[in-house]
This record gives C-alpha cells, structure tokens and sequence, in this order.
C-alpha cells in the first residue's frame, strides 16, 4: 500500500508540474493536466497518504490528519479554482491561503515537540509544505496583475465606443444615399453596408464563441444579441483556448486566417469606391493592411505576420478581444472613407 501510494504521489505531482508548464507555454492540454493533477492530489492521493500515515503511526495525533486533511483540500482546491477560473476561487484562497500557518502549523509544531516518533508525520509535513509551495510558485507564474487586465478593458471599451461612433455616423451617409442617391447609388451603397456588416457580424460571432469557449454558454459577459460585456469575464487572462480558436492547431489556419481573407477581399472591393480619390485609397490601404512587416527583434523585414501582430502565441482573451475591436474599427473607418463622396 504504501509503495502505490508513493509511486501515485509522484505520477500525480509530475502531472500537475509538467501541466503548469505547459500552461506557463500556453501549449494544449494544460488544463486537463493540472485538473487531473491537483483533483486526484485533493481526493484521492492525500486521503490515502492521510489514512495510511496515521495507520502506522499507531492511530495516534489524530488531530494533525484531521486538521492537514482539511487544509490540503481547502488549500488546493482554491488553487484549482484560482488557476482554472472557475466561480468560488476567490473564497477559496482567502480561507485557505492563511490556513496551513494558522490552523495546521500550530496544532503539528505542538503535537511535534511531543512525539518520540516523528520520522512519519516529518515525511508527510515536509510533502504538504514543497507542494504548498509549488503550487502556489505555479500561481504566481500563471496569474496576471489585475491592473493590466484592467488596463485592457478600459482600452476594449474605449475602442468599442469609436466603434459605435462610426456606426453612427456611416448609417447616417446610408440613410442619406437612400433618399437622396440614384437607383445605381442605392444598388452600389447597398451592397457596400452588406458587405461591411458581414465582416462586423463575423467579428462579433469570434468574440462571442471565444467567450463561449473559456467559461460557457451561459456567461454573464454574453448579453442580449450576444453583446459581448468584458468587464463581467471571469477568464480575461486566459490564453490556451482563445489562441487555439484564432491561429488553430497549426498556429497559422483558425479564426484570423478567415477574418484576414475577408478583410483583404474587401480592401480590393473598396478600391472601386476610391478609383478617383487616390487619398481615400492610400487611406483604406493603410487601414486594412494584413502584409507581413519587419520584426523588431529578428530584424526578419517578412517576419512578422497580420495574425502574429493582433493574436499572438500567448495572447490573453482580453487583449485579443481588444484586437478584434481594433480590427472593427479600422474596417469601420474604411467604410466611412469609402462613402467620402457623399
């Protein structure tokens, strides 16, 4: 019994570190992994281990299993939570994070300084005092400051407020062309605000299933028309399913490789808008430019990609909502300037 519990100790504590590596690179399957590796080190490893140190310890200190059980659940548990971004975590921490000094240091320092034996009850303080440490080190690694996520909302709603703007304004041009435009005007501008809206519904479906994807269908941040409320996202440092939807398994296929082909298709539409206005042209090159453009750090003029600059490897579900309404804006902005005329 005891070997299987070592030899499950070990299997269970390497999951949980090669899967905090693997979300510290943002490679797949890291989630699973620390789930699977901080859920069965709750409930099932540290049970064990409990009930079979204090099996051979003669049944005695009963209270210093009882009370390390408690904290390790607790303490772990909110780890998990914390990591994964489920609701509660919050709770979790702010009991268990001070718990093991004020509960359980305590009580095994006492029963300690008692014990003749001691070599079991050391093996098993030592294990819970380097795992509590590793995992809450993971922690600090996986966590981003809440400023900076802040700092990117404040951003995303600011751009979404340009975006509202210029929806504003270019409706006005529309409804202006309806009334006082030509049959050939209101075919041509027709078709113009439906090939804009297909891009801005595009983007908008992106977001939404984003959002879908790190907590659920039933997230608070998704609301009425699938409006999309990023201040009320739990996971806005999430990384590994967002960029797994945006640049795919292949890193280079995914959402933005669709987004980038309707945009370049729309930059060579908008130039029959623009044939005699070589201004508004440049402009809406400027724009919607998705060439590659020089790496500042390669020094590589081809080495950074549309879909490396707006979601790159790594990139939070924040930041790459704030790009995608970036993306919106820009394209709005073109829209406007092809309708210069009017």
């Amino acid at each position: 019994m005891k070997k299987f519990i070592y030899i499950s100790g070990i299997v269970i504590i390497n999951l949980f570190v090669v899967g905090a590596l693997f979300k510290i690179n943002h490679y797949p399957g890291a989630s699973v992994m620390i789930t699977l590796g901080l859920g069965l080190f709750c409930l099932a490893f540290m049970p064990l281990a409990f009930y079979q140190s204090y099996k051979g310890n003669g049944g005695k200190n009963k209270s210093i299993y009882i009370s390390g059980a408690i904290v390790v659940f607790i303490t772990f548990l909110g780890a998990l939570f914390k990591i994964q971004h489920w609701p509660g975590a919050g709770i979790f921490l702010i009991v268990g994070i001070p718990l093991p000094f004020l509960y359980f240091l305590p009580l095994y320092i006492y029963q300690h300084n008692k014990m003749k034996e001691k070599s079991s009850i050391n093996f098993l303080g030592v294990m819970f005092l380097m795992v509590y440490i590793a995992v809450f080190s993971a922690i600090l690694a996986l966590n981003v400051s809440r400023d900076i996520l802040e700092a990117f909302n404040t951003g995303e709603n600011d751009v979404a407020k340009t975006n509202e703007i210029y929806s504003i304004k270019n409706k006005a041009v529309y409804a202006r062309i309806e009334k006082a435009g030509t049959a050939y005007d209101v075919k041509k501008y027709s078709l113009l605000e439906s090939r804009s809206e297909a891009i801005y519904t595009e983007i908008n479906n992106i977001r939404t299933e984003l959002v879908k994807a790190v907590e659920n269908s039933d997230s608070k941040a998704i609301e009425a028309g699938n409006k999309i409320n990023t201040k009320a996202i739990i996971g806005k440092d999430e990384s590994g399913k967002t960029i797994g939807i945006m640049r795919g398994t292949d890193g280079v296929s995914g959402k933005a490789a669709d987004l980038k082909k309707l945009i370049v298709d729309y930059k060579t539409y908008l130039k029959t808008f623009t044939e005699k206005n070589k201004e508004s042209e440049i402009t809406i090159a400027a724009l919607l430019n998705t060439d590659n453009i020089t790496d500042s750090i390669s020094g590589d003029p081809n080495g950074l990609s549309w879909e490396n600059r707006n979601f790159p490897n790594g990139a939070y579900l924040i930041s790459v909502l704030t790009s995608l309404s970036c993306i919106e804006t820009n394209v709005r902005m073109a829209e406007a300037e092809a309708l210069e005329i009017w």
